[in-house]
């Protein structure tokens, strides 16, 4: 029996640290992408890349950690 699924999941007003290790394993378990808004689209690897709709792959960057993440935030 199939468990249920997530077509998409929105994070809004969290903190950084285990939160972010936290979204990095959904992301690295479910094959998903993280479209922070005016951010680059953020990969766990490099192979969902050429899935993603030809505007999001100008602009990407794969991250392995919520320190990554967190970089990334506050760079944008």
């Amino acid at each position: 029996m199939a468990g249920p699924s997530l077509d998409s999941l929105m994070i809004s007003r969290f903190s950084t640290g285990t939160v972010l290790e936290l979204l990095v394993e959904f992301v690295r378990r479910a094959g998903a992408v993280i479209m922070p808004p005016g951010c680059p689209t953020l990969l766990i690897d490099e192979k969902p890349a050429r899935e993603l709709p030809e505007e999001l792959r100008a602009d990407v960057a794969v991250v392995s950690s919520g320190s990554d993440i967190e970089a990334i935030l506050r760079s944008c």
